[in-house]
């Protein structure tokens, strides 16, 4: 298996240069087609109901205030499009052009559509290989956006979050969070494609205390693929889970983390914090995750 589809979300906000930059450079290494998508909001109506005194004119504002901040982040994506793929003179293709399906080398193409961007995503997104999404950030919803979820939840593929830290594909130094859950197994399985091509590959497994836990049998199982790996078991020592994956990492420079994706419901682990959610606030590190 390789990465041959990627479909990279832009919304024109903050985190949308890292998502692209991100994007063309997954594309590049595997030869894929990327396709950049920016789905606008549908617009309302353009006078609302009557109402009473000076509500009338209040509302039309907002929703002038919606449009002009719509029509912003559109130009912004687009803008970044052209300077980041066209101007640097990257295969740009018709992504709605047939013949455009079999291409041996990477190529890129911008889609415009209109609608609700989870909607979109969710059904868009099952027919890629992977999705990229650009790191969470408070006024697009944070973690909890609802956009995160239904990228994790509702499309059955791998989804890599952007960082401030940019991936690195050629030598790349990856570390796997272990916790021989469901989710970090598929997580593995999907992350494959960029295990079989790391430079070196870590195992990072982490008590809370007492006996630490084994990770002998995901190397062995990576062995099988090609993929020489690295054992790091680590005490937390009364860290949490992730600043000690975090602080490990950045020990070896590692370029990419996988870890699946919220061992417990989305609503436990915003209840009572979780691995997940914790990474992902910290923005430092592009994630590759799956549920």
């Amino acid at each position: 298996m390789t990465i041959k589809t990627v479909l990279a979300c832009v919304d024109g906000g903050e985190g949308s240069e890292k998502l692209l930059e991100t994007a063309i450079s997954v594309g590049k290494f595997f030869s894929a087609y990327v396709e950049i998508l920016h789905v606008e909001r549908p617009g309302g109506p353009s006078v609302p109901i009557a109402i009473e005194g000076g509500g009338l004119m209040a509302a039309a504002e907002i929703f002038g205030a919606i449009e002009r901040e719509e029509a912003e982040r559109t130009s912004n994506a687009k803008q970044m499009f052209d300077r980041l793929c066209v101007d640097a003179g990257l295969n740009i293709v018709d992504p709605d052009r047939v013949e455009n399906l079999q291409t041996t080398q990477a190529s890129f193409a911008w889609k415009l559509i209109s609608g609700h961007e989870s909607r979109e995503l969710g059904y868009r997104g099952r027919l890629f290989d992977l999705i990229i999404m650009a790191k969470v950030n408070d006024q697009q919803g944070g973690v909890d956006s609802s956009i995160l979820e239904t990228a994790l939840f509702d499309t059955g593929r791998p989804v890599l979050i952007a960082a401030d830290n940019q991936l690195k594909m050629a030598n790349s130094h990856i570390a796997v969070a272990w916790d021989g859950s469901r989710e970090a197994a598929l997580s593995v399985g999907l992350a494959m494609p960029f295990l079989e091509d790391a430079s070196t590959v870590y195992v990072i497994t982490v008590s809370e205390g007492g006996e630490v836990e084994e990770a002998e049998k995901l190397c062995r199982y990576l062995s099988r693929h090609g993929v020489t790996s690295e054992c790091i078991p680590l005490v937390a020592n009364g860290n949490s889970i992730a600043s000690s994956v975090i602080k490990e990492a950045h020990l070896h420079d590692v370029n990419l983390l996988v870890l699946g994706a919220y061992g417990h419901s989305a609503l436990g682990e915003y209840l009572f914090g979780g691995v997940t959610r914790e990474l992902l606030l910290s923005g430092e590190l592009p994630l590759l995750l799956a549920h």
